[in-house]
């Protein structure tokens, strides 16, 4: 299946760059099934090979395509939630793709296509880790930005009616610095996200070419994990969906023309 996902990646990439370079491919969804495809080669390939680098490149490549037009893509066509770029570019510690991407997005929730606290968890992250940064060590601006991210999360709260999110815990846990909270609310959301794979494919909603991948692979859990390292947070070694292999660190150098060759050949990082 691994084989067949690689086949199948390459073969409607090379039918869509270059309908994509040429600005056919001008759907609100073209740029999000761009990354996907992307994301699915470099995970496929990262799986059968056991070797990291393909996740990051295509982590490189998922971002690079999605970035040549969400500057040009009307306020009504972006749905912030729709995150998996976004997940990438943080997966692949491409920072500064991760602010650009953060910079661009919907600061309002799009009621017409998500759920408000859907837009709540990815734009507390976005704010905490790169638009509402603390200037310097001024402990002033550090307490003005954790209020501002604070009430972000009251805001989910209410939301949620009484309701429990894990992902909620683990925004609050990164707020606060709590790397049991954190591990618990890791594991409560990675156990969802199974338990959900495994009913689709029950249903047959999710094929068995894409479950050979989607199972084993959370780009979602893999970021997580970078920002909680990022915090100084201790993580597991193992964990659920998130294989070893790929936590290592990421020595390629982002190329924001790197999805225009299926087998592009990134450049290592300086220094």
């Amino acid at each position: 299946m691994l084989q067949a996902g690689i086949d199948n990646a390459k073969d409607l990439l090379q039918r869509a760059i270059p309908a994509y370079a040429a600005g056919k491919l001008d759907k609100p969804h073209d740029p999000h099934a761009m990354g996907v495809l992307y994301r699915q080669l470099g995970a496929c390939r990262m799986l059968s090979e056991g070797i990291p680098e393909p996740v990051f490149v295509g982590q490189m490549q998922s971002v690079s395509a999605y970035l040549a037009r969400l500057g040009k893509m009307p306020e009504d066509d972006k749905v912030t939630s729709r995150a998996g770029v976004f997940w990438d570019a943080i997966g692949g510690q491409y920072w500064e793709a991760a602010s650009e991407l953060a910079w661009h997005s919907r600061s309002s929730h799009n009621a017409a296509w998500e759920h408000e606290d859907d837009f709540l968890y990815v734009w507390f992250v976005m704010n905490r880790y790169f638009l509402d940064v603390p200037k310097g060590d001024d402990e002033q601006s550090k307490a003005d930005c954790e209020e501002r991210q604070r009430a972000l999360l009251d805001r989910w709260e209410v939301v949620l009616e009484g309701g429990y999110d894990p992902r909620r815990l683990v925004c609050d846990a990164l707020l606060r610095g709590d790397e049991q909270d954190f591990k618990t609310g890791f594991i409560e959301v990675a156990d969802a996200r199974e338990a959900k794979l495994q009913g689709q494919i029950e249903q047959r909603l999710l094929s068995q070419e894409h479950a050979a991948w989607f199972l084993p692979y959370w780009n979602e859990g893999l970021a997580l994990l970078r920002l909680a390292e990022r915090d100084g947070l201790a993580t597991d070694d193992h964990c659920s969906m998130v294989p070893q292999i790929v936590r290592a660190p990421n020595t390629y150098a982002y190329d924001g023309g790197s999805w225009g060759r299926i087998d592009f050949g990134p450049r290592q990082r300086k220094g």
